[in-house]
């Protein structure tokens, strides 16, 4: 489809209230959530808002059609990606480094196995996005983690603790940029110091940049840790969590080295599904009609990141660094203040997640992609246990 530049941009209406209940929803259809309570769903990280016409149309295209077989990955899919990590993360990469695959945890997971052994296992900072530590029992392998600290208004490595770590003998080194769920978009410095610390200790990267597209302020540039390749990378990317489409799965893994790659790909034979028709033509639509509406998604997460914090910093026993990136708030709760304050959440009708799910100790996760008269109520749920 070309576009017409003409034609008027279309404004989306993010304000817009759907109901996602009987729509086997992993957010709102919670098999735990209690008949009686009016449970306002803000744990898990897909975003309330309808996708791009683009998005949709190409759904549309696929119905129409009718048929629903297996699907191989065409190069117009590839040669997009590979533009899209040149335009916008400033790394040139080569077709041949990708490899397609259904989703990153998964392909997480098919790196741990293929690089790691019952001895030798992966690092990885806490607190994180909990597979990142899970994945360590899926393959058998040691877990070695290091403390994420506090530096002025924004989360990064404690990176002392990152090279005890890294003496202990790990193989990969997971990253997670943006970081979730502390919000960073790691900046130059701190990459090539990442860099720098696994090349002389000889660790493999294996790089999750699901968030990459989701920075809510322009300063903070993705740096792709790709480009520095003094060290064997695996980097995934995918549009899903950006553009609202993780039902759908699909993502890429650029592997510049050919002996990784290899490793890689035959860790992952035979676990694998193949692409959906469906996940080909929305990743392709995304690559090329997704920016205008990001562009307004974007200032409109901004606004509801504000007006949590904004709550966070004015109630006494809260407390949270502003994030860079990702709609997903990382708080912190003083016990001694507030109590449980996870749980009286829940009692409240609003559901977050428990910090010690990301190895994050009186913390909770809270999803603020949602209309922002849903985000409101969520507040005002929140304000009638802390003025209790």
């Amino acid at each position: 489809m070309s576009l017409d530049r003409n034609m008027p941009i279309k404004q989306y209406n993010f304000d817009q209230i759907i109901d996602r209940r009987q729509t086997h929803s992993f957010k709102w259809d919670n098999v735990a959530y209690p008949a009686h309570l009016d449970i306002l769903p803000m744990p898990v990280a897909d975003m309330d808002f309808p996708v791009a016409d683009e998005i949709l149309e190409a759904l549309d295209r696929i119905t129409a059609h009718g048929i629903l077989g297996y699907s191989i990955v065409p190069e117009s899919l590839k040669i997009a990606a590979q533009h899209k990590i040149e335009l916008d993360y400033a790394w040139t990469t080569s077709l041949d480094s990708q490899v397609w695959i259904p989703g990153i945890v998964p392909g997480i997971t098919a790196a741990c196995a293929a690089l790691t052994n019952e001895k030798e296992g992966i690092i990885t900072a806490v607190p994180v996005y909990h597979p990142f530590h899970l994945v360590a029992g899926w393959v058998n392998c040691p877990l070695i983690t290091f403390e994420m600290v506090k530096e002025g208004d924004r989360w990064t490595y404690d990176f002392e603790d990152f090279e005890r770590g890294l003496q202990k003998g790990p193989k990969v080194f997971l990253l997670c940029n943006p970081h979730n769920p502390g919000g960073t978009v790691f900046n130059e410095t701190e990459i090539l110091r990442m860099v720098e610390l696994c090349a002389k200790y000889n660790v493999t990267i294996v790089s999750d940049e699901i968030h990459a597209d989701l920075r809510l302020y322009p300063q903070s540039e993705h740096i792709s840790i790709g480009r520095f390749e003094k060290q064997p990378i695996i980097s995934f990317f995918a549009t899903s969590k950006a553009f609202n489409t993780a039902g759908l799965g699909g993502a890429v893994a650029v592997i510049p080295d050919a002996a990784l790659r290899d490793k890689f790909t035959k860790a992952s034979a035979g676990f694998f599904s193949m692409l959906s028709r469906h996940s080909i033509e929305v990743m392709l639509a995304t690559y090329a009609h997704g920016k205008e509406w990001l562009a307004q998604l974007l200032p409109y997460l901004r606004a509801n990141h504000d007006l949590l914090l904004d709550f966070v910093r004015s109630t006494p026993g809260l407390a949270m660094q502003p994030l860079e990136g990702t709609y997903l708030a990382w708080i912190e709760y003083d016990e001694a203040v507030l109590g449980d304050f996870q749980k009286k959440s829940w009692e409240a009708g609003v559901h977050v997640l428990r910090g010690e799910q990301f190895k994050g100790r009186n913390f909770i996760r809270l999803n603020f992609a949602c209309p922002r008269a849903v985000l409101e109520k969520a507040i005002e749920r929140m304000k009638s246990i802390t003025n209790g």
